[in-house]
């Protein structure tokens, strides 16, 4: 399961996501208003806590600034 991301930032949409570069692979994570503008310019090195929801027809990441909000 993945806890974190730490990496580039490729892409922040206004719609809440975020795509982020972890040893080449991109990832894309929903993120809230918030947390969206909070985080760095595109380009720039991103982290983020995780929560990986897994359901047998989709997986979805979760982008939050804490663990404590992550909880």
């Amino acid at each position: 399961m993945i806890a974190s991301l730490r990496g580039a930032l490729l892409d922040k949409d206004l719609t809440g996501e975020i795509v982020i570069e972890v040893g080449g692979l991109g990832y894309r994570v929903s993120v809230n208003p918030a947390t969206l503008s909070a985080l760095p310019d595109t380009g720039d090195v991103a982290f983020v806590h995780v929560h990986h929801h897994i359901r047998d027809d989709h997986q979805q990441l979760y982008g939050f600034p804490t663990a404590d909000e992550r909880r």
